[in-house]
């Protein structure tokens, strides 16, 4: 595969005169897609034809970047699929908070601060019926910290259970990362940094480096498109 600089050299001299194709390129500072047309000789882009609003699955990524953090930590076969599955409906849980509350750019007031604390709880009640207790309780878990400041049962330490601990990590990870009308979104460096500054206190010491050795492993591209 060659590099960009390369396709433009060679596109210099190329006339451009055989088959072209579509292509899809992402501008993460404008939440768009170009959809260019490119020449198959030489890689070269010809002409834009549109832009559409696009912005990768962030319950994706957070439940991709669950599974790797809890393998890291030992954990296996069912385990693993079972935090994923946790993962993306505590991502649904968000969805739980009104809008105007997600969205609002000024502090929040106790009432509405009641209602984003109730949504570990709301997240859990999707999860009905019998064979999902261990997934309903990391979830209701996954907003407590290990320094006892967490809700909503003020848990701490190892109170509060390792699956529930790791979604604590990528999911503040991937909201970093992602895109919120009251602040700028973080690099995939910064929301690293973040992290390892908060470890022991809003999240924990062990997940957080396991956490970083998974991301180390991961496709660069994709760390950095990240929600």
């Amino acid at each position: 595969m060659f590099s960009r600089r390369a396709a433009d050299n060679r596109g210099m001299s190329c006339v451009h005169a055989g088959w072209h194709s579509g292509a899809a390129r992402y501008v993460r500072s404008a939440g768009q897609l170009r959809l260019v047309l490119v020449c198959d000789d030489c890689g070269a882009e010809l002409a834009e034809i549109d832009r559409i609003a696009y912005a990768p699955n962030p319950r994706r990524l957070v439940g991709y970047l669950t599974e790797l953090t809890a393998g890291e930590l030992g954990l296996s076969g069912e385990q693993l699929a079972r935090v994923r599955v946790a993962a993306q409906v505590s991502g649904l849980a968000r969805d739980q908070i009104p809008p105007e509350i997600l969205g609002k750019r000024g502090p929040l007031t106790d009432e509405q601060w009641g209602l984003v604390r109730r949504h570990p709880e709301l997240g859990a009640a999707l999860l009905a019926g019998p064979g999902f207790e261990d997934i309903r309780e990391w979830i209701r878990c996954y907003r407590e910290r290990p320094d006892g400041r967490g809700y909503p049962r003020g848990l701490r330490g190892e109170e509060i259970p390792l699956e529930a601990r790791i979604l604590a990590v990528t999911d503040a990870y991937v909201a970093m990362t992602g895109h919120r009308v009251y602040r700028a979104r973080r690099t995939h460096e910064e929301a690293c940094a973040e992290l390892e500054r908060c470890a022991g206190t809003q999240f924990d010491t062990q997940v957080v480096q396991a956490f970083l050795r998974a991301a180390d492993r991961c496709n660069p591209r994709l760390m950095r498109v990240a929600a």
